[in-house]
């Protein structure tokens, strides 16, 4: 039961590293492992989601996972670029606590570097969601990010927002309005 946990959360992270490395990864080769347990995908295309001026928008599928991606323009400096992403995921009838900590403990065994600096609650339309924030390292990037698990009728919309080290901060503002645009589609 844990391996169909790691779906939702790794996934959303993994998506960047495997779109930075055209090389065959252990997180392109987790991605697989992720989509195979037919958990995941289960709200693609279920939720409306603003784009931010100047950012680009791909929906696309990567590993057999379908993401929305959205990018910020690449800042100077940075060691990669600041993203969000959507993933969704069938919670298998766990409960929004029982997956956030089924998934927060997969991040500890198969992120590397991986540190929480905080966990909360936020309500996001009307929803009440959990969210962790987090450093780690991807392929060689020290990265930070947010992460909110919203759920719906047994789906996990999983949203991560990743910046490089050091590139957090300024993109925080920018991340919340994000969040806060999430929209399920009824």
């Amino acid at each position: 039961m844990r391996k169909i946990f790691l779906g939702g959360i790794a996934a959303g992270l993994l998506i960047l590293a495997a779109c930075k490395d055209n090389r065959k990864t252990s997180s392109d080769d987790m991605l697989k492992e992720v989509a195979k347990s037919q958990t995941m995908n289960a709200g693609t295309g279920n939720f409306d989601i603003e784009t931010p001026s100047g950012w680009q928008r791909i929906d696309t599928t990567i590993s057999g996972i379908k993401a929305t991606l959205l990018l910020a323009p690449l800042a100077p400096g940075a060691a990669a670029q600041t993203n969000i992403n959507v993933v969704s995921e069938s919670m298998n009838n766990a409960s929004l606590d029982n997956y956030f900590d089924l998934n927060v403990t997969n991040m500890g065994k198969f992120m590397q570097k991986f540190s929480s600096s905080g966990k909360g609650e936020k309500e996001i339309n009307g929803i009440k969601a959990k969210w962790i924030q987090y450093s780690q390292n991807s392929n060689g990037l020290n990265l930070d990010a947010i992460c909110y698990i919203i759920p719906s009728n047994g789906i996990a919309y999983v949203i991560t927002c990743t910046a490089s080290k050091g590139q957090f901060d300024q993109s925080h503002s920018r991340f919340d309005e994000v969040v806060g645009s999430f929209r399920l589609r009824q």
